[in-house]
C-alpha cells in the first residue's frame, strides 16, 4: 500500500477547504490595497459594511473622512480579485440633488472610490458583482 506525502494531502486538504468555502484556490488572493492607501493621506476609516449576496461576503464597503468635510467611499473586493468585475462606490451628498452624488462605477480589478466635499449628512453604498452594502443617512456635520 502506497502512503500520501504530506504535500499531497496538504493540498488535498486545501481544496476541501476552498471548495467548502465556495471559492476557488485562485480567487483565495488577498486584495494588495487598503482603503486608507485607496483614499489617500490624512482620511480614516471610520464606518464600514460588507457586500454580501446570498449570505456570502464578496467586498467591503469603508467610508473614510478627512478633516475639513471630505469623504471617501471605498469598495475593496474579497473576491474575484485581479479579475473585472462590475464594482461601484458612492458617495450620496443630498437627497434631494442626485447631482451632488458622486459614483465611480466600473468593470474594476482591485476596488472602486469615490471622492468628495460632504459638509452636510451623507450615505454612502458599493457592490463588488451582485453582492451589495448600503449605509443609511447620518455622519452629519
Amino acid at each position: 500500500m502506497r502512503r500520501r506525502t504530506g504535500r499531497a494531502v496538504t493540498l488535498a486538504g486545501m481544496v476541501a477547504l476552498f471548495a467548502g468555502l465556495g471559492m476557488s484556490p485562485a480567487n483565495a488572493a488577498t486584495n494588495p490595497y487598503t482603503p486608507q492607501e485607496v483614499c489617500g493621506s490624512g482620511y480614516r476609516v471610520i464606518d464600514s459594511r460588507t457586500a454580501t449576496w446570498n449570505g456570502k461576503a464578496y467586498a467591503g464597503v469603508y467610508l473614510l473622512y478627512a478633516s475639513g468635510g471630505y469623504n471617501c467611499v471605498v469598495t475593496i473586493k474579497w473576491t474575484a480579485i485581479g479579475t473585472p468585475t462590475d464594482t461601484m462606490a458612492g458617495l450620496y451628498r443630498d437627497s434631494e440633488d442626485s447631482g451632488r452624488n458622486v459614483i465611480d462605477q466600473g468593470d474594476y480589478k482591485y476596488y472602486a472610490v469615490a471622492k468628495g466635499y460632504a459638509p452636510d449628512c451623507i450615505k454612502y453604498a458599493g457592490w463588488s458583482g451582485a453582492a451589495v452594502a448600503v449605509s443609511g443617512w447620518g455622519w452629519c456635520a
